[in-house]
């Protein structure tokens, strides 16, 4: 390369300027040539290849700077040392704008010829040096290039390798994401490696994304109240090596029970949990109407019998209790008479279980049916001091019995009545929702206990002293015959009972 001349482009419109940059860089190691505008400068880049390119700023037609930039866009010549030269441009703007096109220099006349020609020697070297290092590059890259062929094909075989492994993976999250069921893997610290949008829910991580959960201990996401259970059946597929499946009850308002299943793999365990809730209430409901229908069979079958033989032996006080040689026993007549009656009052309950009971339907509103009622139920809370406030929105008209309807609301509203103190607040309301026809009956007791509200509809079962276990299991039954469901919302300031009845 020393042998060689050295190409340097000069480019000025004005030719007095180009002989005396000539006279100035005059030297047998250089090839000067000239050009006396910017476009003519371009099509010399085009077929020269140059070390060095002196450029007037101020041309017409293309300026110093335009051409510069054509020159920086050429692949071949982006990298070529562009020294501007002028004696009119010389504000900082122009300067910087030199420097931001490319220019490793931005030199203003009148310049000092040996400055200016060690400068261009410093910048040749430069620019030599970088060249004669891109050429050992180029040769370090062939040879580079051979060596990385072999591993490309390896690396292409394993990529293909990978993009498999990535759509298997990317279906199996699809599978997961998509399954309505809760799913977690963890390692065997009991880290999360994975978690899905469904589990996210159940944990009630609604504000952290599941990737902010990878690496975090399940046990930090179990509630103290189920973390035993878990512990225990967890470990024990770990050391057993084997699935191990168990229920839980989540500690939510809504009591919602879970299907669990863990699976051992090499590293850790894969978890699924599986709502159940809808089952186990089905499952309740369907226990709620076989005891309905047992009881329901019994109370036909012996119901009737058993009031006749009461109705002959009431007969037979009143009579007793009219003669005078009985009067001495006039205090007694009336409490077994009452008796008897009570007898009479639990017995037409037991029949309103009677599943083959006659139901008479007919169109009618469930607000008229409750303001009809309102007399009676404003008396019953009279007596006890007790007060009934009523919000009754119009509803649309479906088929009840009215008959089965009144005791319904009767039972209901005197076992709120029950459960509240003196001076207390009852609220009875009806509503619409999109699907349904809703009776609310509200009290202000002290709620129901969790246990308690298990066995509730239940026949027999009771927690009042002269109660009968009846009443209640009365109103689940009429529902039952008009297709409605019961539902109980309860706390220490209250309980409310929602019947809540299809509008087709």
């Amino acid at each position: 390369m020393s042998d060689q001349k050295i190409n340097i482009l000069m480019v000025d419109d004005r030719p007095e300027n180009l002989v005396a940059l000539e006279a100035v860089l005059m030297s047998p190691k250089y090839n000067l040539i000239r050009a006396n505008s910017g476009e003519e400068a371009l099509k010399l880049v085009l077929s020269e290849d140059f070390s060095l390119i002196l450029l007037d700023v101020q041309m017409p037609g293309l300026d110093g700077f335009e051409t510069a930039n054509l020159i920086r866009q050429r692949k071949k010549s982006k990298n070529v040392p562009i020294i501007f030269i002028t004696a009119i441009n010389q504000a900082n703007e122009f300067v910087i704008k030199g420097y931001k096109i490319g220019a490793i220099d931005y030199i203003i006349k009148p310049f000092h010829p040996d400055t200016l020609k060690l400068k261009i020697q410093g910048y040749l070297k430069v620019y030599q040096d970088r060249e004669s290092l891109e050429i050992v590059v180029q040769e370090r890259t062939s040879e580079l290039k051979s060596a990385n062929q072999k591993l490309l094909q390896e690396v292409n075989k394993r990529e293909v390798i990978a993009e498999k492994l990535m759509a298997s993976n990317k279906k199996i999250t699809n599978i997961l994401e998509s399954i309505s069921d809760a799913f977690i893997s963890v390692d065997n610290s009991w880290l999360l490696t994975y978690i899905n949008k469904e589990a996210v829910g159940l944990f009630g991580l609604f504000n952290i994304s599941p990737e902010g959960l990878i690496g975090r201990s399940i046990w930090d996401l179990i509630p103290e109240t189920i973390a035993p259970k878990f512990y225990d059946q967890l470990n024990e597929a770990i050391n057993s090596k084997k699935r191990v499946h168990f229920e839980i009850e989540a500690p939510d308002l809504k009591h919602s029970f879970y299907d669990v299943n863990a699976y051992p793999f090499f590293d850790g365990l894969s978890i699924y949990f599986r709502d159940i809730t809808e089952i186990k209430r089905l499952e309740k409901e369907m226990t709620q109407i076989d005891r309905l229908n047992t009881v329901g069979k019994l109370a036909a079958g012996i119901a009737h019998e058993v009031r006749n033989p009461m109705t002959t032996v009431r007969g037979l006080l009143q009579v007793l209790a009219s003669k005078e040689e009985c009067s001495k026993y006039n205090e007694y007549f009336p409490l077994m008479i009452g008796e008897l009656d009570r007898a009479n009052s639990i017995i037409t309950n037991f029949l309103s279980l009677a599943k083959d009971k006659f139901i008479e339907f007919k169109k009618q509103s469930l607000k008229e049916i409750v303001e009809n009622l309102f007399p009676l139920i404003q008396a019953d809370a009279m007596v006890s001091g007790k007060y009934i406030n009523m919000d009754l929105e119009e509803v649309l008209e479906i088929p009840l019995d009215d008959e089965e309807i009144r005791q319904l609301i009767l039972n209901l509203v005197r076992n709120g009545l029950q459960a509240m103190s003196p001076g207390g607040n009852m609220n009875i309301r009806t509503f619409m929702t999109k699907e349904e026809i809703v009776l609310a009956v509200q009290d202000d007791g002290k709620g129901i206990a969790p246990e308690v509200l298990k066995k509730i509809g239940t026949p027999f079962f009771t927690t009042k002293k002269d109660g009968t276990g009846l009443g209640l299991a009365v109103c689940y039954s009429i529902a039952a015959k008009h297709n409605a469901k019961i539902d109980i919302e309860t706390s220490a300031k209250g309980t409310t009972f929602y019947v809540r009845f299809n509008k087709i």
